[in-house]
Parts: structure tokens; C-alpha cells; sequence
């Protein structure tokens, strides 16, 4: 990781993931899906799982009303 102004707000500080952490990212994934779909995801049904992504939309939506930062979904 290294730090750097936000281009946007000269207030804050971004956190840039170098090739390095990147390339640990890459390797954690697997694991770190595998546990949160077998402690999450797993554990819900269709309708609450459709539940959980309109509160997760509604949150997303408050955090970043002008959707600056991008959704996976």
C-alpha cells in the first residue's frame, strides 16, 4: 500500500494497492469467499438475500450519493 492526495478532495488521503498487495489480494480471495459464502451468502434464502442487496443498495446510496465509487453488482 502507499498513500496519495485524492485527486478529487484535497482532504483525504487514497490508499493505493501496489503489484505486491495486489498480488496477495489475488492469493487471500479464494479463502476469503469461500468462508464469507458459507458464513453469509450460504446461510440466506432467495428472498433474504434479495433483502440484504436492496439494504446494501440503500447504504450504498447514502455513502456515495453521486455513485462515484463503482458497484459490482
Amino acid at each position: 500500500m502507499r498513500r496519495q492526495p485524492c485527486s478529487h478532495d484535497g482532504r483525504y488521503t487514497n490508499a493505493i494497492l501496489t503489484d505486491t498487495g495486489y498480488d496477495k489480494v489475488v492469493a487471500a480471495a479464494p479463502g476469503h469467499v469461500a468462508i464469507a459464502r458459507a458464513l453469509v451468502i450460504d446461510a440466506l434464502t432467495e428472498s433474504e438475500l434479495t433483502q440484504l442487496r436492496s439494504i446494501a443498495d440503500r447504504i450504498h446510496s447514502r455513502i456515495d450519493p453521486d455513485r462515484r465509487c463503482p458497484s459490482t453488482g
